[in-house]
């Protein structure tokens, strides 16, 4: 009955030291990227024409249903095409400023649909595209809502 007694042994010893601390802390969690309102995959789902727009009503309409995509590593427009080294800046923002960046008619900013406070992010290819044939992208960010303006229209 002993030898049963001592073979049972370096289980109970393990299961007694159930309470000791465990060797390495838990790891923090990582830090939540301050860029994490733009990385998403948008769709285009209106548009405002804006006084020097480039393209008419109907050729504006046609992006609707097309994305703009972006994440840590790459953007994507339909007007830019594929940046695959991505540097992204940002600086708050307000409506008043998208329609000056813009240069747009405030009565025409308001009708963007996006409420303050925004965040504008300046997306910017890298040395990978040193011909500079992938232009830059800013996008409004708001809430979950973005706006985006490229020849005069912004969707």
């Amino acid at each position: 009955m002993a030898s049963r007694a001592l073979a049972c042994l370096p289980f109970a010893a393990a299961a007694a030291c159930g309470w000791l601390p465990a060797d390495k802390p838990a790891a923090p969690p990582p830090p939540i990227d301050p860029d994490l309102p733009v990385l998403h995959t948008w769709k285009i789902v209106d548009h405002v024409l804006g006084p020097n727009a480039l393209i008419s009503e109907l050729d504006a309409a046609g992006f609707h249903g097309r994305e703009v995509a972006v994440s840590a590593d790459r953007y994507v427009s339909p007007w830019t095409g594929r940046c695959d080294d991505p540097h992204r800046a940002r600086r708050g923002s307000s409506l008043a400023q998208l329609a000056a960046d813009q240069r747009l008619p405030p009565d025409v900013a308001a009708r963007l649909g996006v409420r303050e406070p925004l965040t504008a992010f300046q997306l910017t290819c890298g040395p990978a595209d040193a011909s500079g044939r992938v232009p830059p992208l800013t996008c409004y960010v708001a809430d979950a809502r973005a706006v985006t303006c490229w020849s005069g229209v912004c969707y």
